[in-house]
Formats: C-alpha cells, structure tokens, sequence
C-alpha cells in the first residue's frame, strides 16, 4: 500500500512539475512577444522628434533592425549570448542557426524573449543617428550590433565571468540600455551635428514633427516596459509570481516619478514663458526614470522605485544640458535617456537592493562589481562602434550627403513623406476662424523653412562649382 502510495505521489508531483515548465515557458514566451511590441513605441518616439520630411526614412530603420535583430540572434547572436560558455567565460559556443531548439526545447521561449530584446537595444542606437546616417551604413552597423556587439554584453552579464563575480542587472540598465547607449553617444559623435542644428537662426527648425506620435509611443513603451521587467524572471512557478509582481509595481513607480519630476522642473523653469507644460519632456521623463529602475526592479522596495525613477530623471536633465553645449546632436534623446540612466539604473543594485545594496548594509563589493560591469560594456560598445564608424566612412556609407540632408530623406530616397497634409487644411478650411489661424501660421513655417532650404541648396551648389 505504501509503495502505492508513494508511487501516486511521485506522478503527481511529476505531473505538476510539467505544468509549472510549461507555464514558464508560456511566461516567457508571451513577454517576449510582448516586448517586440516596443519596437512599434520606438518607430513612433523616433518618428515623432525628427523633421517632417525624415519620418518615413526612421521608421524604416526601426524596422529593418527588427528583422535584422531576430535574423542574426538565430544566425549567431542566441549562440554567442546564451550557448555554452567558452573556457574563459568570455562568449556561447553552441546554439547556432537553431541547432540548440531541438534539444533543449525551452531555448524556444528564451529565444523569442531575447530576440525581441535585441531588436529593442537596436533601436536605441538608430535614434542617435537619426536624418543624416545612410540607410545602406545603419544597416551595416546594425548587423555587427544585433550579431556580435550586443550578444557578447548579454553573455557576459547573465552567464559568463562577470555573473560568475556576483554582477546583478535584472532586466538590463547596463547590459542592454547602457551598451546601446554608448553605442548611440559614439555613432553620433562620429555623424557630426545636422547641418544648422545649433545655429540659433534655424533653431525652429529642429523641434518634433509630431508630439501626438511622442506620446503614443511612450504609453506604448510604458506598457511594453512592464513586461520587459517582470519577463526578466523567466518564470512564474516556484514563487516567481511575486518577484513578477514586485517588478511591475516598481517598473510602473519609477517610470511614473521620472515623468513627474521633469515635467515639473521644466514647468518651474519655464513658467514665464508660452512653454511652461512640455509633452516631450514628461515623456522622456518617464522613459528615463524606466530605464533607470530596468536594473534593480526585482529586489528593491517602491520606496526605492520612486528614488530611482527621480535619479533617472535628474541624470536625463543634466546629460541633455551638456550634450547641448557639447554640440553633440541626438534628435531623440537616446543617449541621456539610455547610456546616462542607464549607468545610473545598473549602479542601483549596489546602493538599494535587500540582499546586495550599501543601504541594507551588506558592504560595497555588489557595487564594485557593478561598476566594474558598466566599465567593460562602455568599452566594449564604444571601441567596436567606433572601429564600425570609421569603415563606413572610408567607404562612404555612414553620413548621406548634404543635398539629401536638406532635401529629407524621405521624398529623396524613400519615395515620397510618411504622410500628406492636404486632406487635414481642407478639413480646417471648413472650422471656425480660430483654426484658420493655425493654418496660416504652420503655412508661413513650412514656406520660411523652404526658403531656407533653397538658400542652403543654391550655396552648396556655388560650393561645388
């Protein structure tokens, strides 16, 4: 009877062990379909902050990475990031082109949860470069970014040698925002500005297209960023329900202070003036207070949460005031947003996690090897970036020339603008004086920047002669 017994029990509980893998595993899978959904807010962030007629020509980009991302994740990438580790602990050996799955059919979910990750990370460094990198270049560089620069990052955080010496970055404010990050800092440095973008005569001429894309896209993000975090986990069983849990209030807090405390500093600081309330900045508020909770969100109280989303956007604030001085030209904001807040989110662990942190007094050595964590990865980032930079530009691929510039990508090499404005006058021609106001107003605009664009075209043109 006893054997019965316990042979009745060992079923069960075999039975129950399969249902928690694949419930896991459905976690994991459905996160990482949720996630690639940010690749849609980032299309619409990158659409929004650049000209009008550039639109289209970043949308394809963001695009392309996508495909490009989950082309060489299964080429390369899922291998070099989650194979085997080699002797050093430096890279994977195994699960190349797919040889992995069959195997080991959890690598499925993991795959999918990573490839969209990638394609994320990718379309951090397409911001930096945005109006003025060529298409054929981004693509280039693109490749190297989702099939090597990325993977070996990834690696070495949640496998290799520096996870082996304690490194915690939960959902990635250094592995992943910060390699981006720097990667975008570099791109741009080596694009040069816009042509005229910190001449204060053109200074219109360089706000958002379009902040309704602006905010779409960052409740999109908002929303996408919750399963990021809490699909960090990999899973719901074994009390991983409350780690989830825990994940998403804080992902929610800290996003949330990060956009309030901008948007109220920028209020403050510009209350005398018709821009005291700012769509752009309550948003990028919130992406950078996301970005800064990324790393430590699974083992830290909201209190903390509410902290870091604060930090994250002090940081974005004072990085975006000195890249301006700098003259270093980021249409989106990718680099304070995500190398700034990401060094930030991936020092977090150190000072406010329950089991690691200097707050809870477990002494400094979590956040040394965190440091030491973002140290290799800007690094890493920066050289191959730079290396990649300087090829595309001996052959002529990295910056499109100055009479595609000024023209626009979009009617110049993308067939045409994203989309039309004539149907939306005819419809104002029809509304009250109020809005024939308006109408008059963006008229004269787009008539004063066409002037201007005439004037830079016909001095190219006596240049070349």
């Amino acid at each position: 009877m006893n054997d019965q017994f316990n042979q009745a029990h060992y079923d069960i509980k075999q039975e129950i062990q399969h249902y928690e893998h694949d419930l896991d595993h459905f976690w994991t899978t459905l996160t990482g379909a949720i996630v690639l959904i940010m690749q849609l807010g980032f299309a619409f962030l990158e659409g929004g902050c650049v000209r009008y007629r550039n639109i289209q020509s970043i949308i394809i980009k963001v695009y392309a990475n996508t495909a490009i991302s989950i082309i060489m994740m299964w080429i390369v990438g899922y291998g070099l990031m989650m194979g085997k580790t080699n002797d050093t602990q430096f890279n994977g050996i195994s699960g190349f082109a797919g040889f992995r799955f069959k195997d080991h059919p959890e690598s499925y979910a993991d795959f999918v949860f990573n490839s969209a990750l990638a394609a994320a990370a990718n379309s951090i460094v397409s911001g930096g470069a945005a109006e003025r990198m060529s298409i054929p270049g981004y693509i280039a560089l693109s490749t190297l970014f989702s099939g090597f620069i990325y993977p070996i990052c990834i690696h070495w955080a949640f496998r290799g040698w520096l996870y082996d010496m304690g490194y915690h970055d939960f959902a990635g404010s250094g592995a992943i925002h910060l390699t981006a990050g720097i990667g975008a800092l570099v791109v741009t440095y080596m694009l040069r500005p816009r042509t005229n973008r910190f001449n204060p005569e053109f200074e219109q001429q360089f706000k958002p297209a379009n902040t309704t894309f602006i905010c779409l896209a960052c409740l999109t993000l908002y929303m996408a960023w919750m399963c990021f975090n809490s699909g960090s986990t990999l899973a719901l069983s074994d009390g991983s329900v409350f780690t989830v849990g825990n994940s998403i209030v804080n992902t929610m807090v800290g996003g949330a202070s990060g956009g309030l405390f901008v948007f109220f500093y920028h209020y403050f600081t510009n209350r005398n003036t018709d821009n005291r309330f700012s769509l752009v900045m309550v948003c990028n508020g919130n992406l950078a207070g996301l970005v800064a909770v990324t790393g430590s969100n699974d083992e830290i109280e909201q209190w903390a949460a509410f902290v870091i989303g604060i930090i994250g956007g002090i940081i974005y604030i004072l990085m975006a005031k000195i890249l301006h001085k700098l003259h270093i030209d980021d249409p989106v904001d990718a680099i304070p947003i995500h190398a700034g807040c990401g060094l930030a989110g991936a020092m977090c662990p150190g000072w406010f996690d329950r089991r690691r942190g200097i707050y809870y007094e477990q002494g400094a050595y979590q956040w040394g090897v965190q440091v030491l964590g973002c140290v290799c990865f800007i690094a890493w980032s920066a050289a191959w970036h730079y290396v990649a930079c300087l090829i595309l530009e001996k052959l002529n691929l990295l910056r499109v020339h100055n009479n595609i510039e000024l023209q626009g990508l979009d009617p110049t090499i993308c067939g045409g603008h994203a989309f039309f404005y004539e149907s939306v006058r005819e419809q104002e021609m029809k509304e009250p004086f109020s809005f024939q106001i308006d109408l008059q107003q963006q008229e004269q605009a787009k008539l004063n920047e066409m002037e201007i664009d005439d004037r830079n075209l016909s001095i190219i043109k006596q240049i070349d002669k």
